[in-house]
């Protein structure tokens, strides 16, 4: 891919899925990361990923952003990757997705750092009854205002081993013979995670991509139906579908999302309302030179043990 990065790098985030592919690409450039994480004790679990490791952790809560202004004084570059499915305390949804890239703009900005990296979601829209969409959608406009020069992406349903999607259908595979199809006909682009982490590695090399804003997706548009078919193709395995309306889904949606870890919410239901598919017209995969891989191979490798 290039030369190697040959510098500081701050990677906000880092613990997820996505970061996880992204800090095996990173290990490899001969760049100092720091990787700020809201997790206890993240650098044993670090040392024993990458044995020969540059990765320097540093724990931090949106309650202690002074810990992340002093600690990325003299970085070239921050990734943003900070994002929540769901509200653990009202306002959480606008915190993270709004005020915390609001800020990471303007330190960007007071302390002339080279590069700032955000991800987003595909789909985001100001005006969406999604507090979820609504609020990255602001948190773009945000970074905008502080730092004009943002990379901002917007990946579509990421999949890979371990994700939300397919992986929380698989695990319910193991314990029930029914899956439920919440809105069967709604579609989605899936981008693979493997894919948008090296679309970050080049926007981070290659100063030549000029744009602010990049949709990731994959080639093929997909029904909730379709993918759920698919997985259960692939693990070679049977299970009864029953379609389910998001409208009727609010109900049950409006108890669980008080959980600490809800299985769904209403603002998941809204936005199942919506499809998750490539409208804009924006630069992405292909325009950064990267090779769309194949979903269905993917998940082969993925689930072939079973």
């Amino acid at each position: 891919m290039g030369t190697n990065i040959n510098t500081k790098i701050a990677v906000i985030g880092g613990s997820g899925f996505l970061g996880k592919s992204l800090l095996k690409l990173l290990s490899n450039e001969d760049a100092e990361i720091i990787l700020f994480t809201q997790k206890k004790n993240y650098q044993k679990r670090i040392n024993k990923i990458f044995p020969y490791n540059n990765i320097h952790c540093i724990q931090w809560s949106l309650n202690n952003l002074k810990i992340i202004e002093e600690n990325t004084k003299n970085v070239n570059c921050i990734i943003n990757l900070c994002g929540i499915l769901f509200e653990n305390k009202h306002g959480d949804f606008f915190r993270v997705h709004k005020d915390f890239p609001a800020f990471l703009g303007r330190i960007s900005l007071n302390n002339k750092i080279n590069t700032l990296i955000h991800v987003s979601a595909l789909g985001v829209s100001a005006t969406s009854e999604s507090k979820y969409s609504r609020s990255k959608a602001e948190g773009e406009n945000k970074l905008l205002e502080h730092f004009p020069n943002v990379k901002i992406l917007r990946p579509s349903l990421l999949y890979g081993k371990g994700d939300n999607f397919f992986g929380q259908f698989s695990d319910m595979t193991k314990i029930s013979p029914f899956l439920p199809l919440i809105s069967r006909s709604t579609k989605f682009q899936p981008v693979f995670v493997e894919d948008v982490a090296k679309a970050i590695i080049k926007l981070l090399k290659d100063k030549k991509h000029k744009n602010n804003i990049y949709e990731l997706a994959g080639d093929t548009i997909y029904s909730f139906e379709e993918l759920i078919k698919i997985l259960l193709k692939i693990k070679n395995i049977k299970r009864f579908l029953i379609p389910l309306n998001p409208k009727i889904m609010m109900i049950p949606a409006f108890f669980l999302q008080n959980l600490p870890k809800p299985p769904f919410t209403v603002d998941q239901m809204i936005l199942l309302k919506t499809d998750n598919i490539l409208k804009n017209g924006l630069p992405g995969l292909k325009d950064l030179g990267i090779k769309i891989s194949d979903m269905q191979t993917e998940l082969l490798k993925i689930y072939k043990e079973n």
